[in-house]
């Protein structure tokens, strides 16, 4: 592999495990950050103006440009920066540089549209999270990389099955808004159910989105059970999770992060997404659906499952989850793509 690399990444965790395999490691974020790195890690700042489009090409146009004259072996990899990869990708094709674009996104940007042309590699995690109609060759499917030491296992107890979780980006592609009606339709069967939401609106329309729910609610009986709070620190993601007995998670799209994460933390998750069911199946066995009464009959599956069998399938998911889903596993098939694409 070349002995030089220049990442653009803002998860020090990535940043870390590719070091262990080139012997420099140049790192260039819009986001600073004090955290001791390896010795064979640099870790450079790129000014990153709001609104300003040009300004930002420019600077990182100006930075890079003498910097990948003289380093013409060196590997270019961009992590979840579509906009970074859209500017740096036809200045590495004109310089023959290898350049390896991670994307895992349910919606394709213009952004990793135009990059597609340009770049070598697209990695990405599976076909919902890229599905180009250009440039198909060039897209690599790996998987997600979730780290087992933030999500450690644990089995849930019987008697919290009926408090639900769900954590994540609150906005309209989660579909919050069929929360309530679906603990309307579990009132017809018991009054237990209950669900508490973790996270944040990251737009002004996701925000009007959540409010609006929020306003609805007041409406509804106290005995909806359905709580709105902040959003979670992943250092105590664990320590929340615990307690509560599933996991909801009604995104249609590309393989939810969180899904795979719960998994880890030994949670029966419950869910229409249809990439995680095509790996790890139902609780009912039922072809999956989109529709509450689907996820209504996943819910009281569970409810009804003796708690041996319940842990049973839940040790069979986190193993599925360890083979094909493990940060170490991730990183392993991430330098795969890479040596093997430079030795062509």
């Amino acid at each position: 592999m070349s002995s030089e690399s220049l990442v653009f990444s803002h998860q020090r965790e990535t940043v870390l495990a590719l070091s262990k395999y080139f012997t420099h490691l140049d790192v260039y974020s819009a986001e600073s950050s004090q955290e001791t790195v390896p010795a064979n890690v640099r870790v450079f700042s790129l000014p990153w103006k709001i609104k300003s489009p040009i300004r930002n090409s420019i600077t990182i146009l100006k930075t890079l440009f003498p910097i990948l004259i003289k380093n013409r072996n060196c590997v270019v990899f961009t992590h979840m920066v579509d906009v970074h990869a859209a500017i740096v990708s036809p200045l590495t094709w004109i310089l023959r540089i290898p350049h390896f674009f991670w994307y895992a996104h349910a919606n394709n940007s213009r952004y990793l549209f135009w990059s597609s042309f340009f770049v070598s590699k697209i990695v990405s995690s599976t076909k919902g999270s890229c599905n180009l109609k250009v440039n198909k060759r060039k897209i690599v499917y790996i998987n997600q990389g979730i780290d087992p030491k933030l999500f450690p296992f644990s089995l849930p107890t019987k008697s919290l099955s009926r408090k639900l979780l769900y954590y994540g980006r609150l906005d309209q592609s989660k579909n919050i808004h069929l929360f309530p009606k679906l603990m309307k339709m579990l009132e017809t069967k018991t009054t237990s159910y209950g669900i508490d939401t973790y996270g944040d609106s990251t737009t002004l329309e996701s925000k009007n989105y959540i409010s609006n729910i929020k306003l609805d609610l007041k409406v509804i009986p106290s005995r909806s059970h359905i709580t709105f709070n902040g959003p979670i620190n992943r250092a105590t993601i664990s320590q929340v999770a615990s307690n509560y007995g599933t996991f909801l998670n009604l995104f249609s799209g590309s393989l939810d992060k969180t899904l795979i994460e719960a998994t880890f933390l030994g949670l029966p998750v419950v869910t229409w997404n249809r990439e995680y069911c095509f790996q790890f199946g139902t609780w009912s066995k039922d072809p999956v659906f989109e529709s509450l009464e689907f996820i209504q009959r996943e819910l009281e599956f569970i409810s009804a499952m003796p708690l041996a069998d319940l842990k049973m399938e839940l040790l069979q998911r986190l193993r599925f989850a360890q083979n094909h889903h493990s940060f170490s596993g991730w990183i392993d098939r991430l330098v795969s793509v890479i040596r093997r694409d430079e030795t062509q």
